[in-house]
């Protein structure tokens, strides 16, 4: 009796160089390519949505007074940018030379390691972010407002460098929370952008591994 349908995907994948499922291993290698293009593609758009984004960030704050602010958060996302395209580079660099199901782990193997760099910049990123959008909207006037109102309302003799003490106090908590949970606030961002095809990458890898069984 002919094998199985089955039995000639299992076969025909585990040795890719057989020619008894060439339509198998031929589906494989171009979804294992689709997804990779794909995510490649979003990687290099979402790369130049920053470098767009912080040069609008940098008009829009010059234009509202904050130009300095504009510049700092412009600083803070050049190493992000500086990752973001080595990052890139490193996937674009990844042997093509091998079978779909090898290639397919190397990304992956990949992916982790490039999420696991920006997991350590974020955390950095997000805290100093923080705290340079707190310190702008403490000298700004609407601040200043604000804080005289506060200060009207819990009144202190402890001031330091000019403002009540539990305004720094604020300040740095909330620095430190959000030095706390920066990975997982990174990760539930890349999740929102980048779930759906992590997930096809993940049901992939998992449907080449049961055909090797």
């Amino acid at each position: 009796m002919s094998k199985s349908i089955e039995a000639m995907w299992k076969e025909g994948f585990v040795n890719e160089a057989h020619l008894s499922a060439p339509k198998v291993n031929d589906l494989y290698n171009r979804k294992s390519q689709n997804i990779v293009d794909k995510l490649q593609s979003m990687f290099a758009i979402n790369t130049k949505g920053i470098i767009v984004g912080s040069l609008i960030m940098l008009i829009v704050m010059s234009l509202i007074g904050a130009p300095f602010l504009g510049l700092y958060i412009c600083c803070l996302l050049v190493p992000l940018i500086v990752i973001a395209n080595r990052e890139l580079k490193k996937s674009v660099d990844l042997s093509k030379g091998q079978s779909s199901y090898e290639y397919i782990l190397s990304f992956n193997n990949w992916l982790k390691s490039a999420i696991k760099t920006y997991s350590g910049y974020y955390k950095i990123f997000y805290p100093m972010f923080f705290l340079g959008m707190a310190t702008q909207a403490i000298v700004s006037k609407a601040g200043g407002k604000l804080i005289v109102l506060l200060m009207e309302v819990f009144p202190t003799d402890m001031i330091i460098l000019g403002q009540p003490y539990y305004i720094l106090l604020a300040l740095v908590l909330g620095t430190l929370i959000f030095a706390r949970y920066a990975e997982a606030i990174y990760r539930w961002d890349l999740n929102i952008v980048y779930g759906r095809q992590f997930k096809k990458l993940e049901e992939l890898i998992a449907d080449m591994e049961e055909l090797r069984k």
